[in-house]
């Protein structure tokens, strides 16, 4: 599990043998069964958590409805950062949607790690700049791409993402309805059974 986050971070920020020890010191590990709330919407998110197993869900309520923010899966991290970085309430509610293996850092610890050493500083900084850039590409796809093609690019990117996540968490993440994405599943079946 510790070798998972280290290989994500060295990929940001190269991290030494001294600086990696460190992080798992800091570094908790958490094990979550399906549907327990991570953190809840009006909540100063305190923590990161990197996700070794499982998956994890973002979502805030528009007009009394459930609006998928984003989904977590193996290998990524999950927190509600604006919230984390600047220490505002969270617009966000996080659960998880499986059972769960996370690792979780502390706001607290990180900060502390931040003023031994400037790499910390750099890690804090690559992993906003990455969670930025994928919240553009997300707004991106959302102007550029449609329906079909957020679908198909997800099913790419996740192929058992229907064995993982539910349809109606799926249809909101994609932006569209359920029936949409009944539709776009059945046209997905007719073409792989044609090929």
């Amino acid at each position: 599990m510790y070798e998972q986050l280290l290989h994500k971070l060295n990929k940001l920020t190269p991290l030494n043998p001294q600086q990696q020890q460190q992080l798992c010191r800091f570094a908790h590990k958490l094990e979550l069964p399906k549907a327990s709330l991570i953190l809840e919407a009006g909540e100063i998110s305190n923590h990161i958590y990197f996700v070794a197993q499982g998956v994890v869900r973002s979502w805030y309520s528009s007009y009394g409805k459930e609006v998928t923010r984003w989904l977590c899966f193996e290998g990524h991290f999950a927190s509600s950062y604006f919230s984390f970085a600047y220490r505002n309430p969270s617009e966000d509610s996080i659960i998880s949607i499986s059972d769960c293996e996370l690792l979780c850092i502390s706001y607290d610890d990180l900060h502390y790690l931040s003023q031994q050493d400037q790499v910390w500083i750099d890690l804090n900084r690559r992993l906003l700049e990455f969670y930025y850039t994928n919240l553009l590409e997300r707004v991106a796809s959302f102007q550029t791409q449609s329906t079909a093609e957020r679908y198909n690019a997800l099913l790419q990117e996740h192929p058992d993402i229907e064995d993982r996540v539910t349809l109606s968490y799926i249809a909101s993440y994609l932006g569209m309805t359920q029936e949409t994405l009944s539709r776009l599943r059945k046209k997905s079946k007719k073409r792989q059974k044609l090929t």
